[in-house]
């Protein structure tokens, strides 16, 4: 029985990357995937459990949402969660403390990590066309400077089940915030106009990384369905190996994407087995 597990979701690595690196300094932790759990009720056996993943709109993704939810955790007696930003305000782990409190839990320490943002336009109308300037090597290289030395401070805090939220659950977030920010995150239903320009070669890489399985190849090329809600993780866009993808009438530009350097295709889409 593993005494510590991280529960985690990434769409083009970030997330996965401190799972990982968080694995590294205390090595008794398993990971694993919320996305190949998604449709069972788990049962947790470990004493201490966290999650790991992005914030999406300010707040907690659909599968995370549905996944903290369902989770049984009777035998937990310690938990946390990180949640990774590009630096903007977050009410993830006020919604994480509340859903735990459901079942008599405790979110017993949360944490924030900035790190680079994978998308010129999340769910805005808008693109930002110096997104790509904006994570520059050298950038990305200062942020996992500061990410290191974080983790170094959540290992101690994990390893001696502190209690700790300088970060995110305020009373404001709490009884304010967050609950407008979930509801609006629960219920959105915009459909990003993803499509394949004509230097498409068909490799269905983009399939491969589409957590939601929105992403299907039809005739070699990739088809968006409108029938599956999509998890807004940018995974199609940043891992196409010749940036085929783009999104019709806000980003279309061919000036670099970002996935995280130490995070595959191959990685990304382990988390669906």
């Amino acid at each position: 029985m593993h005494n510590i597990e991280i529960y985690y979701f990434s769409g083009t690595g970030n997330s996965l990357h401190v799972a990982k690196e968080l694995q590294k300094r205390i090595p008794e932790i398993k990971l694993i995937p919320i996305i190949a759990s998604l449709d069972n009720v788990i049962t947790t056996n470990a004493q201490t459990v966290g999650f790991v993943f992005p914030t999406y709109l300010t707040s907690v993704p659909a599968p995370i949402r549905k996944f903290i939810n369902q989770l049984d955790l009777k035998s937990s007696t310690y938990t946390f969660s990180i949640v990774t930003r590009i630096g903007t305000f977050c009410t993830a782990n006020t919604f994480t403390k509340k859903a735990l409190e459901k079942q008599g839990k405790t979110l017993d320490a949360s944490f924030m990590i900035n790190m680079a943002n994978n998308s010129p336009t999340g769910l805005r109308p808008i693109a930002d066309k110096k997104w790509i300037n904006k994570i520059e090597k050298e950038k990305i290289d200062d942020l996992e400077c500061k990410v290191q030395k974080k983790l170094d401070l959540i290992k101690d805090c994990i390893i001696n089940k502190e209690k700790r939220h300088k970060e995110g659950v305020s009373v404001f977030h709490y009884y304010f915030l967050e609950p407008i920010m979930s509801s609006l995150t629960k219920n959105i239903k915009n459909e990003i106009p993803f499509y394949a320009d004509y230097n498409c070669n068909g490799c269905g890489i983009c399939e491969k990384v589409c957590l939601s399985k929105k992403v299907k190849m039809v005739e070699h090329k990739p088809a968006w369905s409108t029938a599956v809600q999509c998890y807004y993780c940018y995974a199609c866009f940043n891992f196409c190996p010749i940036q085929s993808v783009l999104v019709k009438g806000l980003y279309t530009e061919k000036s670099g994407r970002y996935v995280h350097p130490e995070i595959s295709a191959k990685n990304i889409e382990e988390q669906k087995r």
